[in-house]
């Protein structure tokens, strides 16, 4: 805008720049965002992940770490259908958000798996909110097939202090918890410490 300016237009024009950055951002927004579930999608994970990681390290907040599996999901897609599967992860897309705690970041890590990031939960707290997502899904009674439980595996590391390990090992050891207790049996919570998770204990 040069002077001498309308003031009319002058309006008009910030009007329009600010409409303009404000569809940019939910674009930026959207694009973090899985579309069946409503989650936010693997690159937000990473994203947060990394953040939350990076708080923890510089300030010793506790921080845990969660992935959770859906136990057989490809045979509920191949006796039910695809869109009872889909309601599958809708349901637990769903549950995560009504159980979890508002700064709690659940997300579509993919496929049928999910992650929650925790900041400022210490192991023993997110074992115990593992452990109530584990109970929720299984007493779910799903209409296409009520005769059908749906359950999940659930690997979770938390750190009380300072973390010991690089953000991507832990991770790598929740991974390795997750098919700890899918190898177990399934249908489990599989939780430690990171110092138990580097290989003093794991705790079942």
């Amino acid at each position: 805008v040069t002077k001498p300016f309308d003031l009319a237009e002058l309006r008009a024009r910030v009007r329009s720049s600010l409409k303009l950055n404000q569809l940019v951002r939910m674009l930026a927004q959207r694009a973090q965002i899985d579309g069946l579930t409503g989650l936010w999608n693997r690159a937000a994970f990473d994203r947060r992940w990394s953040e939350e990681y990076s708080r923890a390290a510089r300030h010793g907040h506790p921080l845990s770490l969660v992935l959770l599996d859906i136990d057989h999901f490809k045979s509920i897609n191949d006796t039910f259908g695809h869109p009872a599967g889909d309601a599958v992860l809708i349901g637990l897309a769903k549950l995560l958000t009504r159980e979890l705690r508002s700064n709690d970041v659940a997300c579509r890590y993919g496929g049928e798996e999910f992650a929650v990031i925790m900041p400022d939960t210490g192991t023993n707290a997110a074992r115990q909110t593992c452990e109530r997502l584990r109970v929720a899904l299984e007493s779910v009674v799903w209409p296409r097939h009520p005769e059908r439980k749906v359950t999940m595996s659930i690997g979770c590391v938390g750190c009380d202090q300072v973390p010991s390990v690089p953000a991507e090992r832990w991770l790598e050891l929740v991974d390795q918890n997750l098919y700890a207790g899918k190898r177990s049996g399934r249908n489990r919570v599989t939780a430690a410490s990171l110092e138990e998770a580097l290989g003093m204990k794991i705790a079942v």
